[in-house]
């Protein structure tokens, strides 16, 4: 393979991960056809064999969460304050989820697997979703222990408040179709994402304060 070859090869690779991490984010596993993401990518249909040998090859390479992992990296740096590291993680991910400027289409991908499973959906849950639960919980364990004064928090307990953390944030991105009608003028801009990560963040640390009796 010359080396101008090998540059186009390369090229429509990089074309076809992609469109195909725009079709699945916006149409699912299932819903996104080989065809549709070939007339994205601007390549013929052989491609995806040729370069991923399946439609399962390339959604496992279109799955790679390294936005996720360094928000989760670049938290843990932040500080040693964990209210202060929990408000900035939720800032963080809604801004992955729901802005429109720079959007993360890994996040767009687990959200929609999360509300409509394929069989994609253990890779994702292995990969990323399990990862960020187990991130969160440690962040949440400390927050709770804090509050509690040294007391033992239950893993139940630890489990519901990842939960809930998450149910909120992933609200505003399933539940969008529904919020536009009811307030049309709704933008997920920056001002926007930062007033609802703040809510969730307040809602969130009055929750966990009032959990612990603090």
């Amino acid at each position: 393979m010359t080396s101008a070859t090998k540059n186009v090869s390369e090229q429509t690779r990089s074309r076809l991960l992609n469109a195909a991490r725009e079709a699945f984010s916006q149409q699912g596993f299932q819903g996104a056809t080989v065809r549709e993401i070939c007339r994205r990518a601007e390549t013929n249909v052989a491609s995806v064999n040729y370069h991923f040998g399946s439609k399962d090859g390339l959604l496992a390479e279109a799955l790679n969460f390294g936005q996720l992992k360094a928000l989760q990296m670049a938290n843990v740096k932040a500080g040693k304050n964990p209210e202060m590291r929990l408000q900035l993680f939720i800032r963080d991910f809604m801004s992955m989820l729901l802005d429109e400027k720079t959007p993360s289409s890994q996040c767009r991908i687990m959200a929609r697997e999360l509300a409509d499973p394929t069989p994609a959906l253990d890779k994702i849950v292995r990969e990323a979703i399990a990862p960020l639960h187990e991130f969160l919980g440690d962040l949440v364990r400390e927050i709770l222990d804090n509050n509690a004064g040294g007391g033992k928090t239950s893993e139940a307990e630890l489990r519901r408040c990842v939960h809930s953390i998450l149910g909120q944030c992933l609200f505003y991105r399933h539940s969008h179709p529904v919020l536009q009608r009811l307030h049309p003028k709704l933008r997920y801009d920056g001002k926007e994402i930062d007033a609802i990560a703040g809510h969730i963040a307040d809602f969130s640390l009055a929750g966990i304060k009032r959990i612990t009796g603090s």
